[in-house]
């Protein structure tokens, strides 16, 4: 394959160009218009072209709030990627998003046993976007998604998707990309961090937040960002958008319009979500770049399609060129800014916002020797850097101060009821197991009593290194208080949590305590139950830790 791009200036240009490229012997074309300039005229009377030029070609329009070509970025420009395939059948169709729409239909019309990826691109302000892609991803699991939400230069009131024939503004317009010889894979690049304290939706619906913490979403903005939210305030909001963790992965949320008592994002949420305002990582973005080159440098791609959000834009301005360039340097590359990212793969399924995701192709295994391209550094705003820094350095050093027992540096009884909350909605949600542990120490009072709490808080600290050192990295220890510890241990059956309790148990009677001369603990076990609320889970480990306390401790009871 290869893609041959464009900025289109007028017909008689573009078909030179056409006749240059010696684009006519193919028979699959993909050509991908990417445009700033929302007029629908303009729009139709260059797809339409496009048509008559290369009938056996499939078009794909979508505005934007900028085009990317190469590692250079444009503002109202229309871009024109025309992407031949010699081993790849190239399938589209645009789908109205109204009552008649079926996703069955695009099984039907797009997707084969050899579909490898499918390019999305929908308007940006109105349809359910996160639905779809969820909806779409469950016709072909291991089918890659790519591509984006239309946008409107930072407008917010109309954008729109088009092919040869028709645009709408309620619509998405999808190719499929089906070959047993097609090599897909694609990424995204955030590095977008929380910061400020965690926060509940206590209301919302759909991708409309209206309030947090109980209280009115406008007042959180007025309180943590210090002005009014109205529809010419939007823009300034981007660099801040929300972000909610999701199974251990950095989802971000940004504002895209206002609504009566509420404000519109990019993406859904749900009533008890748990989300914070995050904030670029301007030290990341703009010296990571090297980083990522040597981690993608082995993907087979011929070309780069690239869909990176306004938001990313607007924090960064011209320093996105980096990150542009990094992947023109694996490939030519061609995309748009948007109003949201489609990304599907083994990771995710999720509508992203603020990040830069990219589809890389090839119809060959063969990797060309590549070297990561310079171009002239940009100055960066040194203030805005400084200020970066000294905001993530602080947060994170508050978020320590305010997770961490002071004394054991193991989480505190906060964290805990933060993530066991975020566990039990994930557990709901996929039907996982996990298991929870309540670890209390055995005759603590006497060793403050004939050694003194000094002692005391030495045994506390020794024991939270031992369970720290001897769990999973990605399982969770905290200190519930005095000399209770409770352990959460993911994907894990009542029968394996007894296991993981003998083994404690062992390594526990085998360490030494000095000055005391012996150091036993009781445990209350009990799994995750279909139904669990925090209390329901909590109770029933807490009674099976008293009741091995009373039948002579130093043993465990399940509850």
């Amino acid at each position: 394959m290869k893609s041959f791009n464009t900025q289109y200036e007028n017909e008689k240009e573009l078909k030179e160009f056409v006749e240059l490229n010696n684009i006519f012997d193919y028979e699959n074309i993909l050509v991908q218009v990417f445009t700033g300039i929302v007029d629908e005229k303009h729009s139709l009377k260059i797809s339409s072209f496009l048509q008559k030029l290369l009938p056996h070609s499939h078009i794909l329009g979508v505005t934007t709030s900028g085009e990317i070509n190469g590692h250079e970025m444009r503002e109202k420009t229309t871009l024109i990627s025309i992407s031949v395939f010699e081993k790849t059948k190239v399938r589209s169709k645009l789908y109205k998003l109204d009552e008649s729409f079926k996703v069955d239909d695009i099984k039907k019309d797009l997707i084969r046993d050899d579909t490898k990826a499918l390019i999305i691109f929908s308007d940006g302000l109105k349809s359910d976007a996160e639905n779809l892609l969820k909806d779409i991803s469950s016709i072909k699991p291991d089918m890659l998604i790519a591509g984006g939400r239309a946008g409107d230069v930072l407008n917010f009131k109309k954008t729109y998707v088009f092919d040869s024939q028709e645009h709408s503004e309620e619509a998405c317009i999808i190719a499929s990309l089906s070959s047993d010889e097609l090599i897909a894979n694609s990424d995204y690049l955030l590095n977008w961090v929380p910061v400020g304290k965690d926060m509940i939706v206590t209301k919302a619906k759909g991708n409309i937040l209206y309030e947090i913490d109980n209280t009115p979403i406008r007042e959180i903005y007025i309180k943590y960002l210090g002005s009014d939210v109205s529809e010419d305030t939007i823009g300034q909001y981007l660099d801040f958008p929300f972000i909610i963790e999701k199974d251990g992965v950095f989802v971000a949320r940004s504002l895209a319009g206002v609504v009566d008592e509420g404000l519109t994002f990019s993406g859904n949420f749900e009533e008890g979500d748990m989300l914070r305002f995050s904030i670029g990582n301007m030290e990341a973005i703009t010296s990571e770049t090297a980083k990522h080159f040597r981690g993608y440098e082995q993907i087979p791609a011929q070309s780069i399609f690239i869909y990176s959000c306004i938001a990313r834009k607007v924090l960064l301005g011209d320093k996105l060129e980096d990150e542009m360039n990094m992947l023109n340097s694996l490939a030519p590359s061609v995309g748009f800014f948007t109003y949201g990212e489609y990304f599907h793969s083994d990771k995710i399924v999720e509508l992203l916002n603020v990040t830069t995701t990219f589809l890389a192709l090839s119809e060959t295994p063969q990797i060309k020797e590549r070297k990561l391209k310079h171009i002239e550094k940009q100055d960066c705003d040194i203030a805005k850097k400084v200020l970066t820094h000294l905001v993530l350095v602080t947060t994170e050093e508050l978020e320590n101060i305010s997770s961490h027992d002071p004394l054991t540096k193991a989480h505190n009884r906060a964290a805990y009821l933060n993530t066991i909350g975020l566990k039990l909605k994930s557990a709901k949600r996929y039907k996982e197991s996990f298991g929870i542990m309540l670890i209390d120490i055995d005759h603590f009072k006497l060793v403050n009593d004939n050694y003194g709490h000094t002692v005391g808080d030495d045994i506390l600290k020794k024991l939270a290194v031992v369970l720290k050192n001897n769990m999973r990295e990605d399982d969770f220890v905290a200190r519930w208080g005095g000399e209770e510890f409770v352990v959460i241990a993911n994907y894990m059956d009542a029968k394996n949590l007894e296991k993981l309790a003998i083994k404690l148990q062992k390594i526990i009677s085998e360490t030494s305590f000095a000055p005391v001369p012996k150091l036993t603990v009781s445990f209350g076990l009990s799994t995750y139950i279909e139904g669990d609320s925090e209390e329901s889970l909590f109770r029933r480990v807490d009674n099976a830790m008293y009741a091995a306390k009373k039948n002579g401790r130093n043993t465990y009871i399940f509850g």
